[in-house]
């Protein structure tokens, strides 16, 4: 079933306020329904493994079939919203995953922690509630997950010096 662009997509509105409109190619995710078709269970924690400006123009490329819903900048926490949370990102390497989820990528690399900046944190972990509370997500864990702990995938994102504890703490108290 094909589900055209929304009024809200055309007129560049987010589903979250914090967010500013930077539309992902159309070839790079799948137009659903959600939460009516897929409920939506998860929050997928990525790192993108390049730049801000990279990031989005992977997602903007109709050949990458790669997209997430939101990129977090790590200089400053601003956060585009590329794909609606309606639709089915791709961006888990699973499709039951991405079909149940919000992926969020976050600017950085997983081997250098100083792109995890408070301003990063924060506004991800703002973002992370706000989703969680409007689909009624559990702010633990067990619904809040990073890339590596999909089933079947080979990344290891957010990595090592990602402070989960720092970050569920945030997202309960945003």
């Amino acid at each position: 079933m094909l589900f055209p662009a929304t009024r809200a997509e055309a007129a560049g509105d987010t589903d979250y306020p914090g967010a500013r409109w930077v539309a992902a190619s159309p070839s790079n995710y799948t137009a659903s329904g959600r939460p009516g078709t897929y409920p939506i269970e998860y929050v997928i924690i990525h790192v993108t493994q390049e730049s801000f400006a990279t990031t989005l123009g992977i997602f903007q490329n109709p050949a990458k079939k790669v997209s997430a819903h939101y990129v977090v900048r790590s200089a400053d926490g601003y956060v585009a919203q590329m794909v609606r949370e309606q639709n089915i990102a791709w961006h888990a390497g699973n499709w039951d995953y991405n079909t149940r989820s919000v992926g969020i990528e976050h600017e950085g690399w997983v081997d250098q922690p100083a792109y995890f900046t408070d301003a990063l944190y924060e506004q991800s972990a703002r973002l992370t509630a706000s989703v969680c509370d409007r689909y009624g997500i559990p702010k633990d864990r067990e619904h809040i997950i990073g890339h590596y702990q999909v089933p079947g995938t080979d990344h290891t994102d957010p990595g090592p010096n990602w402070d989960w504890v720092r970050y569920i703490r945030l997202v309960n108290f945003a």
